[in-house]
């Protein structure tokens, strides 16, 4: 227990120890380089426990370490300066006094680019290739001609070197024309694309637009539905769920190539190769073990959709979870999902991008079960609570059916160029992790959101304590999170901040003459109290969340 607390109280320290050194640091700096006495430059309140002179500053360690502050000449109107006051800060130009306080928000910002930095040159070796496993239909790259096993290798003339890479360069891009250029069979090709815009909604339930390709990383494999007891497949015992690995003798890799197979077979006898997976019960679980089976399908002629009765499994129904909106709906294991609101299904993605523009409404399904009739289902999703390692709850939307989908992507390649790939990398995590959280803070400020999520000290204390236990690239991201929020709270325009002073100095351009000390100190004590109140209702979340 002792040993938990001491663990605990040093993840504390060293989560807000450096967001405190730069914070202030980046003051120091600035009114250096603006040439303003800095008189204390103090990491922590309180009587210093340990201080030094060097040069004209007084660098101090204080005991409260939950702040610190940089003492610089005429920060106050009160300050006289003495024999130094041509370097006191009122008497600098407007352009020197914002630099001085936006330089320590400016600091929380950088040192999240750091972090992210060596996160990423370090830890990122290895990459998913951009390299396309499914051409979802109807979609920007289905239109373009994109084929499974393309390979993207640069949009408007920069390379691609990740899959990540090229989705984030695509989300930005909604509806905008990209030069596409894709490798295959060895050839290089151009293609003009327009991502399509879809809205998604973040973790603060932000809707967001973003552009879509309509491409996927994922091979599916050649596993089957078969629904028609009466059809070739089902007489010769194939069941959904069976992985089809070689028709007429030759190998099949992915559920594309079975269904183009199938397509130029005609009405000649097919001879398949198919698994089957068999559960088998052991120590810890049920083990899964695929027997190889042979069968052999002669077409119906007037098949129909499917003249030997083989589907793709990818629409059919794996599993149901009990109480779930498919549950309660009627659906069950084994069904087909034809059509959704009208369209059909052609592949599962289809059902999120309906939903993500139906959330709140109840949405058609026409399902069949095997040797059944079609029929239509209404459901409107749902969504599931779930809470993270720091007890904070989520929402998920919840549909509860989950499909087949044995899949894979391409085997993970070197990364190519770390240093710059770092860098993107670092700059693109920073904006999103700044929009999330302004985003969040504007929905919060028009009582969009509630503040249940504001935390105080004491939800510091306890996700520095869980982050040091996930290991350091948790603990690292959580530094660079906290440090992003307080980049925008600095700048938020309340006396007692950083943006506080800078409204000040503004509103003193205008009017073109300094505030009264009466009017400062009744604006820093309101800015005080609304500070403390957020603080009482921080305090009581983390109380609520980490103790109770």
């Amino acid at each position: 227990m002792l040993c938990r607390l001491v663990e605990n109280v040093l993840a504390f320290l060293l989560l807000i120890g450096p967001l405190i050194f730069f914070h202030e640091l980046g003051h120091l700096i600035a009114a250096k380089l603006v040439d303003v006495k800095a008189v204390r430059f103090s990491i922590g309140f309180g009587p210093a426990l340990i201080s030094k002179r060097i040069g004209e500053t007084e660098y101090c360690l204080a005991p409260i370490p939950l702040g610190g502050y940089v003492q610089l000449l005429g920060q106050h109107p009160s300050d006289e300066g003495g024999p130094d006051a041509e370097r006191s800060l009122q008497n600098r130009p407007l352009w020197a006094k914002y630099f001085v306080y936006f330089a320590g928000p400016a600091a929380n910002l950088i040192l999240p680019l750091v972090v992210y930095f060596f996160y990423f040159v370090i830890n990122i070796t290895m990459v998913t290739p951009p390299i396309v496993g499914t051409v979802l239909p109807g979609t920007a790259a289905s239109e373009a001609g994109l084929q499974q096993g393309d390979r993207i290798v640069a949009i408007d003339e920069r390379d691609v070197r990740s899959w990540s890479e090229m989705a984030n360069r695509v989300a930005k891009a909604p509806e905008q024309e990209l030069q596409v250029q894709i490798e295959r069979d060895g050839k290089r090709l151009d293609r003009v694309i327009t991502p399509k815009k879809v809205v998604r909604r973040n973790a603060l339930k932000v809707a967001e637009a973003r552009g879509r390709l309509g491409v996927i990383s994922l091979f599916y494999a050649p596993e089957i539905g078969v629904l028609d007891p009466q059809s070739p497949a089902y007489l010769e015992g194939l069941r959904t769920g069976d992985v089809i690995t070689s028709l007429n003798g030759e190998p099949v890799r992915t559920i594309e190539e079975l269904e183009r197979m199938l397509a130029v077979t005609g009405d000649a006898v097919v001879r398949l190769t198919y698994l089957r997976a068999q559960g088998h019960p052991g120590p810890g679980g049920t083990y899964l073990w695929y027997e190889s089976h042979h069968a052999q399908l002669l077409p119906r002629k007037g098949g129909g959709e499917s003249p030997t009765g083989i589907l793709p499994a990818r629409t059919f129904i794996r599993t149901v979870d009990p109480g779930s909106p498919a549950d309660e709906a009627g659906m069950k294991a084994g069904d087909r999902i034809l059509s959704v609101g009208g369209q059909k299904l052609e592949q599962w993605v289809q059902i999120d991008d309906i939903f993500s523009t139906r959330r709140d409404e109840a949405v058609a399904f026409e399902v069949q079960s095997p040797g059944g009739d079609p029929r239509m289902l209404e459901l409107k999703l749902g969504t599931r609570t779930w809470t993270d390692i720091y007890e904070y709850e989520h929402e998920s939307p919840w549909l509860g059916a989950n499909q087949f989908g044995k899949s894979a992507q391409a085997p993970p390649e070197p990364l190519r160029g770390r240093f710059t790939y770092a860098m993107s990398a670092a700059v693109d995590e920073t904006v999103q992790v700044t929009s999330a959280i302004w985003s969040g803070l504007v929905r919060m400020l028009t009582f969009e959101m509630g503040v249940d999520q504001l935390s105080s000290v004491v939800g510091m204390y306890a996700v520095a304590g869980r982050a040091y236990e996930q290991g350091p690239g948790q603990f690292l991201f959580l530094i660079a999170m906290v440090s992003i929020n307080l980049f925008i709270i600095n700048l938020l325009p309340i006396p007692i901040l950083d943006g506080g002073h800078i409204l000040f100095f503004t509103i003193e351009a205008v009017r073109r003459r300094p505030l009264s000390q009466r009017a400062r100190e009744i604006a820093s004590a309101g800015g005080l109290v609304f500070i403390l109140l957020l603080l009482l209702v921080a305090t009581r979340n983390d109380i609520l969340r980490y103790i109770l």
